[in-house]
């Protein structure tokens, strides 16, 4: 399959099952460097130009290359599980268009991306194949599951381009008093004003 073909199929996929957002979690504290050079992979941003904060100091999928999103939702545990290792209560949900599932290189994990059945597969993961996995299962698994979520939380997608900071859509906040300073730092994003949103639990987009 043509590389316009299979981008078109996923297109396709995530236009039927009406996919509208990706979503990537982030320290606040990072916000203005992603405002200035957008979302760049671990490997990219051990530059001595970029000022970054990780709570982990590698991946546990080993790919240094990827910018990981989800699909419509985040994956609340482990969220819930950063959150708690960095020791800050401030943090951002970045909203994100899916054409970045068709305009971007990228790999589709039906499962948390360090899973060795994910790892190890070695079926070519960037296709309509790999996207549509991501939405299997039996009427039990997807347990009536809105049709543009993932069936396992876990399941996410690894981004092998950086992405521009024009793409954020807006942003979700777990504090009230956050939505100002958040607001103020994308004030920086040409076009239209972006929406900022407080959110008391981890927020599904």
């Amino acid at each position: 399959m043509k590389k316009a073909d299979y981008r078109e199929s996923i297109r396709s996929i995530a236009e039927q099952r009406e996919i509208l957002h990706l979503l990537h979690f982030t320290q606040f504290s990072n916000l203005r460097e992603i405002v200035k050079h957008g979302l760049l992979s671990r490997d990219k941003l051990a530059g001595p130009e970029y000022m970054a904060y990780a709570i982990d100091r590698f991946r546990l999928d080993g790919n240094g290359e990827a910018v990981s999103v989800s699909i419509s939702r985040v994956n609340e545990r482990m969220f819930a599980a950063k959150r708690y290792r960095s020791g800050h209560a401030d943090w951002v949900l970045l909203v994100l268009p899916s054409e970045i599932l068709w305009t971007h290189n990228c790999l589709f994990s039906w499962r948390n991306a360090a899973k060795k059945e994910v790892r190890d597969h070695r079926g070519w993961r960037r296709g309509p194949w790999a996207f549509s996995k991501m939405f299997e299962g039996s009427v039990a698994d997807r347990n009536d599951l809105p049709m543009h979520y993932p069936t396992d939380p876990e399941a996410e997608v690894q981004v092998l381009e950086s992405i521009s900071p024009d793409l954020i859509l807006g942003a979700v906040v777990f504090r009230p008093e956050m939505v100002d300073k958040v607001q103020a730092c994308l004030e920086g994003l040409p076009g239209a004003k972006r929406l900022v949103v407080f959110d008391e639990d981890t927020g599904e987009r």
